[in-house]
């Protein structure tokens, strides 16, 4: 044989390697992620936000789309993140953050699992719906028929039944376990309930009726939210009474046109959006003399605790608001974005250079189509 064609032959044996070598990372990442042979998997990690990561095999990796499930999974969600667990025959699973949930059996009519950490709702409830385990440190529940919280806290775990009966508990009580001593059962208090708890009941009373109504919880967040905004007006005067600020003006913050283009929302972005449009009121905001619409449009999120992200724009010399409320530019469109107005004009410059007057009243408005057009634009 020639040199040249040894050469050759080499060339073919080393291309022939590589596509070996790709055909198996593409065949281990499908084996770890569930892309063979898992079709008809009896449970699957469904509508995952933030980060979740998924533990298979020794490798984790973060989730993305449907997983299904199998033995020896562990799914474990970061701060802020969350997912749920599809199950056949109509149970699920809500995995709030921070939870670490071990699986121990994915087989069709039956899962069980282990809770190391964090916060779940198990749903199950209808004709055959599969049976629910959950483990954790210091005990386990079993679920049919029944909606269920389950919180693993280290040193204590709490087990509050919303609706049906489960392991002897019925619903409106809770089972409080401890390293120190026997479980104790008392009648749940819905004061105790946490954000991701009353967005999980809203679910649940979609299909069963739980000890809250809705009602119930309706009164309960809008008393946290009076709670919280007396708590920050009350310290925003108190910082407030040391300055100087003769003058005053009116705020109010609107994201009305999602309304008419709800269809283009993230539908993480959904539960941001409330019915009236208004994420503020309008409210009366003192300020010294020289100060801008930024300034105050800072001090009144911060008063009534309204999430505000900002950046510099070195371009423009001035702050961009990215987002209020979690409500960010493009999450309704490509177009969509916060504008701001000052007396019903729209300025051509941004928010921390436009100075303000005293009397004046300043509205952010959320644009959808337009760039402002659906606002009154064009812009000036």
């Amino acid at each position: 044989m020639t040199k040249k064609k040894r050469s050759a032959a080499a060339n073919a044996v080393m291309a022939a390697l590589i596509v070996l070598i790709l055909a198996a990372g593409v065949l281990g990442a499908g084996y770890l992620r569930g892309w063979f042979g898992d079709k008809d998997a009896a449970a699957v990690l469904t509508d995952a936000r933030g980060i979740v990561n998924m533990t298979r095999g020794g490798v984790t990796y973060p989730v993305e789309g449907e997983t299904p499930l199998r033995a020896g999974d562990v799914i474990t969600c970061t701060p802020g993140g969350s997912a749920a667990v599809r199950i056949d025959g109509g149970s699920a699973l809500a995995i709030g953050e921070q939870a670490v949930l071990s699986v121990k059996d994915a087989a069709p009519k039956r899962f069980d699992a282990e809770l190391a950490g964090g916060e779940l709702f198990a749903f199950v409830t209808g004709k055959g719906a599969a049976p629910v385990r959950i483990g954790f440190e210091l005990g386990e529940i079993g679920i049919q028929d029944a909606v269920v919280s389950v919180s693993a806290r280290t040193g204590a775990q709490t087990v509050d039944v919303f609706a049906g009966t489960a392991g002897g508990v019925a619903a409106g009580e809770e089972i409080y376990f401890t390293a120190n001593g026997p479980a104790e059962t008392a009648p749940i208090r819905i004061d105790t309930l946490n954000a991701f708890a009353l967005t999980q009941l809203r679910a649940a009373n979609t299909v069963t009726q739980t000890v809250f109504s809705n009602d119930e919880l309706d009164a309960l967040e809008a008393r946290r939210k009076a709670e919280k905004e007396a708590a920050s007006l009350a310290a925003m005067s108190e910082e407030l009474s040391a300055l100087d600020l003769a003058c005053e003006c009116t705020l109010e913050i609107r994201c009305d046109t999602i309304l008419a283009n709800y269809d283009k929302l993230e539908t993480a972005k959904q539960e941001f959006v409330p019915d009236d449009g208004a994420l503020l009121a309008a409210v009366k905001i003192p300020f010294a003399e020289g100060e801008t619409a930024f300034d105050v449009t800072k001090r009144a999120c911060e008063a009534y605790g309204l999430q505000l992200e900002y950046s510099w724009t070195p371009l423009y010399n001035s702050y961009y608001v990215e987002g209020i409320g979690h409500i960010y530019e493009f999450d309704c469109g490509s177009e969509s974005g916060w504008m701001f107005k000052v007396n019903g004009w729209f300025p051509n410059y941004g928010p921390s250079s436009y100075v303000l007057a005293d009397g004046d009243v300043v509205t952010w408005e959320y644009t959808c189509v337009g760039l402002g057009a659906d606002l009154g634009g064009p812009v000036q």
